[in-house]
């Protein structure tokens, strides 16, 4: 097991840049691009340190998270049925369990979190808001969430700390370059993906999956702005 992990990191170990194209064009970024990550800088500098500290106060609340793909790996609901949400899926039909989906006693436990989800997040919906803990040498193992058929941009997954030492690689693409001072991507999950918390800290994500509703201008602005900031960045050797 720990061989596979060594050997599946250290086959995705750098960091792989995308060739953005000229001109921004929202649906091939999203559905076409098959990129496996687009990094929202957009929303660089928003509270991710204040927003840890609330999710690090919680640390003894969470729960362990789909065990059988990991050690150290735990979850906790911001937003879902309760504080322990696992995938819609087990809970029953799709439509009638969203309708069930509110915001649990976590969210009101973490307010700066909580606002940046309500105000600043480009969504009007949300599915499931988790924050997702590796623990000091927890890893989980390569997986994919959904089939290979079904490569595009959705799930978001922020990084409220990302210590040195800790690396989310994905197969054929590499490292993906979160940030230790918090940074927000968009992942295709199709991708086999790993974890490996190789430092002597708490890795502490949160992971939002969301509906557009009616703020899609709101995300397509926010698609843009990062798009070309990336772009600039690429350009100028700062990413």
């Amino acid at each position: 097991m720990i061989e596979e992990l060594k050997d599946f990191h250290e086959n995705n170990s750098n960091v792989i840049n995308q060739k953005y194209p000229d001109i921004f064009d929202v649906k091939w970024l999203m559905d076409e691009s098959k990129w496996p990550y687009f990094h929202l800088s957009a929303l660089d500098n928003q509270p991710y340190k204040e927003m840890h500290a609330e999710a690090e106060k919680l640390l003894d609340k969470f729960h362990m998270h789909r065990e059988k793909y990991g050690n150290g790996w735990k979850s906790l609901t911001l937003h879902g049925l309760t504080e322990d949400t696992q995938s819609l899926e087990q809970y029953g039909e799709r439509k009638d369990v969203l309708e069930q989906l509110d915001w649990t006693w976590v969210a009101d436990e973490c307010p700066i979190t909580k606002k940046f989800l309500t105000d600043v997040w480009p969504a009007e919906f949300f599915n499931r808001v988790r924050f997702m803990l590796l623990e000091p040498g927890g890893y989980i193992l390569p997986h994919q969430d959904r089939p290979d058929e079904e490569k595009r941009l959705s799930v978001a997954n922020i990084s409220l700390n990302n210590p040195d030492g800790c690396y989310f690689a994905m197969k054929g693409h590499g490292r993906v370059p979160f940030k230790d001072e918090g940074s927000a991507f968009l992942m295709d999950i199709s991708n086999v993906h790993s974890v490996w918390n190789q430092s002597n800290k708490p890795r502490i994500h949160m992971i939002i999956h969301y509906e557009l509703g009616r703020r899609t201008r709101d995300a397509f602005y926010t698609l843009r702005k990062s798009f070309y900031t990336n772009k600039d960045r690429l350009n100028e050797g700062l990413e």
